[in-house]
């Protein structure tokens, strides 16, 4: 049987997307990884840095076509609504077009899992200041998810946010959690909520939706992939992964 192949394109300075495509990538599917640069201004990953990345995403993830993969997913939270509410699916759309393969990105993923799992009154939980916690709501509202809450954790350095523990990131979202919530968004490809939806789901009761989780399950359904990952969340577990 031919193996199920997928590419995924990172920031230069994204440390966890890899891990978690080693933790809970399916032994039948083998998945290749391509960086693009993320530009800093004064120490710091800017909008424009974003919009810049944003901007080179179809250009370097035609690297990836060289392999033959079966799908391609572009990765990162942040650069994919840098260009309007709507510019997660414009640019879906342009790496598709350059690449003539099934491609997607974070927050295009990010909606389709929350519509997969019915998530409303999300409680949003984002590593960084404000402004970008801002774009990706925005963002989420314009396709009309249900956003109760956003929670900035104010991190000015994604290299810090990745030090912190699936169990840390768990306790955050405990502190926030009250009868108006429904479901959690954990955004970002650099921080470890993948490790904690699981656990968050089974003691919570709530669909908890990661950055990292939702580009696994997207890309994995673009390339033709279905089935079950065990301790992945109610993303990979039931029919909703099957159909």
């Amino acid at each position: 049987m031919k193996k199920v192949r997928v590419g995924m394109v990172v920031p230069s300075l994204n440390t966890i997307a890899e891990d978690d495509f080693r933790l809970f990538c399916p032994d039948d599917v083998a998945y290749h990884v391509h960086r693009i640069r993320l530009r800093k201004e004064g120490g710091r990953v800017t909008m424009e840095s974003l919009q810049r990345a944003w901007l080179e995403a179809a250009d370097e993830a035609d690297y990836l076509k060289d392999l033959s993969p079966d799908a391609v997913v572009f990765n990162c939270t942040g650069a994919s609504v840098a260009n309007g509410a709507q510019g997660d699916a414009v640019l879906a759309q342009r790496l598709g077009e350059r690449l003539g393969l099934p491609a997607t990105n974070t927050m295009v993923a990010i909606k389709e899992a929350l519509a997969a799992l019915r998530c409303e009154r999300i409680l949003h939980v984002c590593p960084f200041a404000d402004v970008f916690s801002r774009i990706e709501r925005e963002s989420l509202e314009a396709s009309g998810h249900d956003v109760a809450r956003t929670v900035s954790l104010g991190f000015t350095d994604a290299k810090e946010a990745a030090l912190m523990t699936p169990q840390r990131i768990a306790a955050i979202v405990r502190e926030q959690i009250d009868a108006d919530i429904s479901a959690v968004l954990l955004s970002c490809a650099n921080v470890r909520a993948f490790e904690a939806a699981h656990e968050l789901e089974t003691s919570l009761g709530l669909p908890v939706v990661t950055s990292n989780q939702a580009t696994l399950w997207a890309v994995l359904r673009l390339a033709g992939w279905r089935g079950r990952i065990e301790g992945a969340g109610r993303l990979f577990a039931g029919a909703r992964a099957e159909a």
